[in-house]
């Protein structure tokens, strides 16, 4: 088999179906094998995520030329990449995408699906591809113009409206930003700036963090100054965490669901061991603790953060009442905000997911609470854009601990295009970030 980029996409996406696996962990552990040079290597990735952003799209343009024919899963990710390439990508010639398609059809199946694989694209090639914008169904149209699944669409627009899900829809499917954030026990944002402006002279210092930079792409973790711990990759929408807490020196604090440690080690920075600050980072996965515990120590902050295996549920029987002065529980969820950066969440969500995650999200809250000392601050965060596991959480467990009441969430920047407050939640339209959901909550 060629280590070809058209080749490897092909099997990834198969992959990716088949084993219901991540894109991003499938792409790199291929292409660290692949050793393709960057050229190949950036096409592979565009094919692999520009397929799984737009499957429910390809899929509808493919329906009239395929109907009838019975495709294994790595002939309909063939054709969905040419397709894809025909449709998408105007710097590729039909004819190299016929060629290529053919080429790869022979090697990994037989001169039959070779044959099959030539006459559907010159089919599509002859008679142009459906436009989902004759689709009567206005949720069908939007699900098939946007490749969202309609139960998806439905749900936004019930509480978001029709003109913010249009919007947010027409976000998702844009290439994300680069965003990292500076490690400022290190250096300046400033001067990590001047130092990267010779390699990415488009990097921009971000909107909504003092602690971000953002550029329109690169391979930042490959740089040297990542290695020495003078930055760590982190969206921007999730830098407005750590500010959350109100952060003073010498706080004790809990991140309740810490991996892979990205706002554990940003809590880090605000800290100071010398006056006591620790932040106690909790993870239910022993090989996630560790990968904690590996960032802390490459960011040069691991005298101020301590990593635990431990399900964050039972944190009533590992430490004593009225411990910490600040929390975070940052819970598991759909990752419905993610929709942009992880494109495949969309297709493995469904709807019973919104009601089985907030039990889940309220449980790891309730356990936390009484951990917190008076007048101390819990943050609950997702990457989510729902109400049932945003606002009806909160509400749920404010409910239940009278003794708790919110507050506005403090940002280290303004943020104008934050909606209901006064938690803050964001929108992948909003910055052009991750969906993500914060609300504060104070202990009387």
């Amino acid at each position: 088999m060629r280590n070809d980029p058209r080749t490897l996409a092909v099997q990834i996406l198969t992959k990716v179906k088949a084993q219901h696996s991540y894109a991003n962990l499938a792409l790199d552990a291929t292409l660290q094998q692949a050793r393709l040079d960057p050229r190949d290597a950036a096409l592979a990735t565009t094919l692999v995520y520009g397929v799984i952003q737009h499957q429910l799209t390809l899929d509808y343009y493919l329906a009239p030329f395929t109907a009838g024919k019975k495709l294994d899963d790595w002939v309909l990710a063939l054709l969905e990449t040419a397709v894809y390439q025909m449709h998408y990508l105007d710097k590729i010639p039909d004819r190299a995408i016929f060629f290529e398609s053919t080429r790869i059809a022979k090697t990994m199946g037989h001169v039959g699906i070779a044959k099959l694989v030539t006459a559907v694209l010159r089919s599509i090639q002859r008679k142009g591809l459906p436009d989902p914008a004759t689709i009567a169904d206005p949720l069908e149209r939007l699900s098939v113009t946007y490749s969202v699944p309609r139960w998806l669409v439905a749900k936004l627009q019930d509480q978001l409206g029709e003109a913010k899900t249009a919007a947010i829809l027409a976000s998702i499917n844009q290439a994300p930003a680069a965003s990292l954030r500076v490690n400022t026990t290190k250096g300046s944002r400033e001067a990590l700036l001047a130092e990267l402006a010779d390699r990415f002279p488009d990097a921009a210092p971000s909107a909504l963090s003092p602690d971000g930079i953002v550029a329109p792409g690169g391979h930042f973790a490959g740089l040297p100054e990542f290695a020495v711990g003078a930055f760590t990759m982190q969206d921007e929408s999730s830098m407005l965490v750590a500010p959350s807490l109100d952060l003073k020196p010498g706080d004790r604090v809990l991140d309740a669901c810490a991996a892979p440690g990205g706002k554990t080690t940003h809590i880090a920075q605000f800290l100071d061991p010398a006056q006591g600050g620790e932040v106690v980072a909790l993870d239910l996965h022993p090989h996630k603790v560790r990968l904690i515990a590996q960032n802390a120590k490459r960011l040069g902050l691991d005298d101020r953060v301590t990593a635990r295996a431990m399900d964050a549920r039972t944190v009533g029987e590992h430490f004593d009442a009225a411990t910490f002065d600040k929390i975070l529980v940052d819970a598991p969820c759909s990752g419905l905000g993610l929709l942009r950066r992880k494109p495949e969440i969309r297709y493995g969500k469904r709807p019973e997911d919104l009601e089985n995650l907030p039990k889940i999200q309220l449980a790891l809250l309730d356990a936390v609470a009484p951990l917190l000392k008076s007048h101390g601050r819990l943050t609950y965060s997702t990457c989510t854009m729902v109400t049932e596991e945003n606002q009806e959480v909160v509400a749920a467990f404010l409910a239940a601990h009278p003794d708790f009441h919110q507050v506005p969430v403090p940002t280290a920047t303004p943020v104008a295009r934050a909606h209901n407050a006064p938690a803050l939640q964001l929108f992948p339209d909003d910055y052009g970030t991750d969906g993500f959901f914060i609300a504060s909550l104070e202990r009387a």
